[in-house]
């Protein structure tokens, strides 16, 4: 899915103004202030006054570099630069960081890291070297740029960052770890598994939408027409209905030559057995990510197969029209289990006589009550009905799906998605050879 990212881009510089997280004493830090201890207690046993005037001074160095690290206030500012800028779950993203220098002294050495909410939660420290001090441009020696990359574990929109930055001071006596700059989004997508062609995705459906495509191409005559508009093209002028009317008239059959798709998204946790508290690097059920990653899926093959793709949830609305795909893709990287919602158009009825939806597709896990009489209610609006279940428990979903005609097929989260397709459309196959 590449083809369908951002470019990257370059995030606001913010400027890192707290003081450090914690300040400790370097490895000499501390022999120094041990040794100086030990003269001090010696001087006093002697007496010998030269010995008290060495211990307070060793003791004094450390706690001053302590001090140093502690109140030194240090200007950076950050910017980050992901590529790609919307990432795919068990992708590997790029990651650039600016660090530049807005004080007006030269940094010392430190080292750096950052940070994300997965396991191992950061990169390894590395070095950052000195950068000049700022004089009011963006000279290149106040900055320097750092990079990484990780892989995201799963799907949402995480926060990254912030860099830690350690600092010490000029004797490596005592050292000091800061904040520099903010967290930043990373919207991470589900995996989007290409799907094999079949052959029979078009050719299976009967509905509405071909019928009135052989009956656009049957002849001319039969064509629906429009008066012109501004923006539509010449090639679409029907010049006999233009004679007839005395002003241009357009063809319709492009705005219905697609078959029609419904994909239906169980969004209720009371339908997903194996769902818990979510954290960031475990998902809320790994059930619900099955079925996501594959309604996305199956929402790109479907329209790059020529489909018109409906996705309906049965919890309130969360997704965005596949027909926009980056945006698709970004609202199937937030979504989530909701609870107490009410089914959201599912009709209930039967379909308009002669009238079809086409094709459903159903994605659920061990489905309430109310939704699986939903769907029974709703398989005589369809040519074809197929039904995935995730990880199903009993065969409460999948007996009362069947016999009003859905084609089932019951697959568990750790199922390849590519696989699970392939047996769907022999089982589809199977089902209407039946029927």
């Amino acid at each position: 899915m590449s083809d369908r990212r951002k470019p990257p881009v370059r995030s606001r510089a913010r400027l890192a103004t707290r003081k450090p997280l914690r300040s400790t004493l370097e490895r000499r830090g501390r022999a120094l202030l041990i040794v100086g201890g030990v003269l001090i207690i010696a001087a006093y046993a002697l007496p010998r006054s030269e010995l008290l005037y060495a211990g307070g001074l060793l003791v004094g160095l450390p706690l001053i570099a302590l001090i140093f690290v502690r109140f030194r206030r240090h200007r950076m500012a950050v910017a980050r630069r992901f590529s790609p800028a919307v990432a795919e779950a068990g992708g590997r993203v790029a990651v650039k960081v600016e660090v530049r220098n807005l004080a007006a002294q030269r940094t010392g050495e430190a080292t750096w890291r950052d940070e994300w909410p997965w396991f191992p939660f950061g990169t390894d420290a590395a070095r950052l070297k000195p950068l000049a001090r700022n004089k009011g441009t963006l000279g290149v020696a106040s900055a320097v740029t750092v990079d990484y990359v990780f892989d995201p574990p799963r799907r949402g929109v995480f926060d990254i960052g912030p860099l830690v930055v350690e600092v010490a001071d000029p004797f490596q006596l005592a050292r000091g770890e800061i904040v520099v700059g903010a967290t930043q989004k990373l919207v991470v997508t589900p995996h989007v598994a290409r799907l094999p062609f079949t052959g029979t995705s078009i050719a299976a459906d009967d509905g509405s939408a071909r019928a009135l495509q052989r009956r656009n191409s049957a002849g001319g005559d039969d064509l629906m027409t429009r008066e012109y508009r501004d923006g539509d093209p010449l090639r679409r002028v029907h010049w006999k209905a233009t004679a007839r009317h005395g002003e241009l008239m357009v063809r319709l059959e492009e705005q219905r030559s697609h078959a029609q798709a419904r994909i239906i998204l169980d969004t209720r946790r009371a339908g997903y057995r194996d769902a818990g508290p979510a954290t960031d690097d475990q998902p809320e059920s790994d059930s619900f990510e099955w079925a996501v990653a594959f309604t996305a899926s199956l929402a790109f093959h479907l329209y790059e197969t020529g489909f018109s793709v409906d996705v309906v949830e049965t919890g309130y609305s969360q997704l965005t029209s596949p027909e926009h795909q980056e945006e698709f893709l970004e609202s199937l990287a937030a979504i989530e289990l909701v609870d107490g919602a009410q089914l959201t158009r599912l009709p209930t009825g039967n379909a308009d006589a002669g009238h079809s939806l086409g094709s459903a597709f159903a994605i659920v896990a061990d489905a309430e009550s109310h939704t699986v009489a939903r769907l029974k209610a709703q398989r005589a609006q369809f040519d074809s009905a197929l039904a995935f279940i995730v990880n199903p428990h009993s065969e409460t979903v999948i007996a009362p799906l069947r016999e009003a005609g859905w084609a089932c097929v019951a697959v568990r989260p750790t199922d390849d998605l590519a696989a699970v397709w392939l047996a769907a459309e022999e089982i589809r196959e199977a089902s209407r050879a039946r029927g």
